[in-house]
C-alpha cells in the first residue's frame, strides 16, 4: 500500500518527541492558562480571574490549597509535576511583589495532594479568601 507524502510526514511529526523546551513553564502557561487568563494573566471579567497578585490568596489560610484546587487547574490534562512548574512560574513571574516572604514553591507531591480534593463551593470559598485578605489589610476590597 501506498501512503501518500504528506501523511507520511505528518506521522513522522506527529510520533516525534516533545522537545524539553515544549514543557518549559512559560509554554505550559501559553498553551493551557493564557486563553482564559491573558497573556499578562489580567484575566477576563467574569470568566478567568486575573493571576496578578494571585500571591495575596498564599497568606489567606487555605489560600495555597485553594489555588491549586480550583477547577480549571484541578482538572487540568497537565501532569502534577506540570501544574506546580507552572503554578511556580506564574507566581514568580505575575505576582512575585504579592509573595510573602517565605514564599515555597509548589511541589508535584503538593499539587497531587490539592487535586484530589474539589471545591463544593468555588465562589463562596474565594469570597471567603478575599474577605480574609482584606481583614489581614492585604487587599483593599473583596472585589
Amino acid at each position: 500500500m501506498r501512503f501518500p507524502p504528506l501523511l507520511l510526514l505528518a506521522t513522522s511529526i506527529l510520533a516525534t518527541p516533545v522537545s524539553a523546551s515544549a514543557q518549559s513553564a512559560s509554554n505550559l502557561y501559553l498553551l493551557n492558562c493564557w486563553g482564559c487568563h491573558g497573556s499578562h494573566g489580567e484575566g477576563i471579567k467574569g470568566t478567568a480571574p486575573p493571576l496578578v497578585g494571585l500571591g495575596d490568596f498564599l497568606k489567606a489560610s487555605g489560600g495555597r490549597a485553594y489555588i491549586i484546587e480550583v477547577p480549571g487547574v484541578s482538572l487540568s490534562a497537565l501532569n502534577d509535576a506540570q501544574i506546580a512548574t507552572v503554578m511556580n512560574w506564574v507566581l514568580e513571574n505575575m505576582s512575585k511583589n504579592n509573595l510573602p516572604r517565605d514564599f515555597s514553591p509548589y511541589t508535584a507531591d503538593e499539587v497531587h495532594r490539592y487535586r484530589a480534593i474539589r471545591l463544593a463551593e468555588l465562589s463562596k470559598t474565594r469570597r471567603a479568601l478575599l474577605e480574609q485578605l482584606v481583614a489581614l489589610k492585604i487587599r483593599a476590597s473583596a472585589d
